[in-house]
């Protein structure tokens, strides 16, 4: 570490004579020290991990949204959901917004199903859920046991009436095991449910 030392001692002396007599052995103290913390190695300080920028959240945001740049859409579904919100003229935004794509299964957020009847909740309960199985696997099919619990949150279940409720020209075909299956008049009525839902065209 010293072996080129002597040159640069030999500079200090020069320039402590150029100091006050009096001031000469402070000097020298201060230029010799200088000298020999250059000469040791430096690590350089491991900067502190920058946080990326963030955009501030509107309450309709979630953090999700704002770290994907995607409105937390898993890539899997967004096509589907991209052309949906696209046909029925509802920001991509919005359409996200009634999800929560951070459950697994992939679930609603707290909604209230329209209707002013429980017949009207019930159907549009199946609406609501195939419309979800159609954004995740394409399927317009509700499962039953997702169905009946739903009806249960949204106070409509009517287990004795079901099959005049069910009775309907939205569902192709109603069944316990293999779920609630939506004909295209359903899928319609679906698709409008799913824009009122997001505030957007429901024609």
């Amino acid at each position: 570490m010293y072996e080129n030392a002597k040159p640069n001692i030999e500079k200090i002396i020069e320039l402590v004579k150029l100091c006050p007599d009096s001031l000469q052995e402070k000097c020298f103290e201060l230029l010799l020290s200088a000298y020999l913390e250059s000469l040791k190695p430096k690590i350089s300080p491991v900067a502190p991990a920058v946080p990326a920028a963030t955009m501030p959240l509107s309450p309709a945001t979630p953090a999700t949204a704002v770290q994907s740049g995607n409105f937390g859409v898993p890539d899997s579904i967004k096509p589907r959901l991209t052309s949906l919100a696209g046909r029925k003229k509802v920001p991509l935004e919005r359409a996200a917004n009634l999800f929560d794509f951070t459950a697994d299964p992939i679930t609603y957020h707290a909604y209230v199903i329209p209707g002013t009847r429980k017949s009207e909740k019930t159907r549009n309960v199946a609406l609501s859920l195939a419309l979800k199985s159609y954004v995740l696997n394409g399927t317009w099919m509700a499962d039953w046991k997702e169905f009946r619990a739903a009806c249960v949150d949204q106070n409509c279940l009517d287990l004795p009436n079901m099959a005049s409720i069910m009775a309907h020209d939205w569902f192709k075909s109603v069944d316990k095991n293999d779920g609630i299956s939506l004909s295209s008049q359903g899928v319609t009525a679906a698709e409008a449910q799913f824009a009122n839902m997001a505030g957007g065209a429901t024609e």
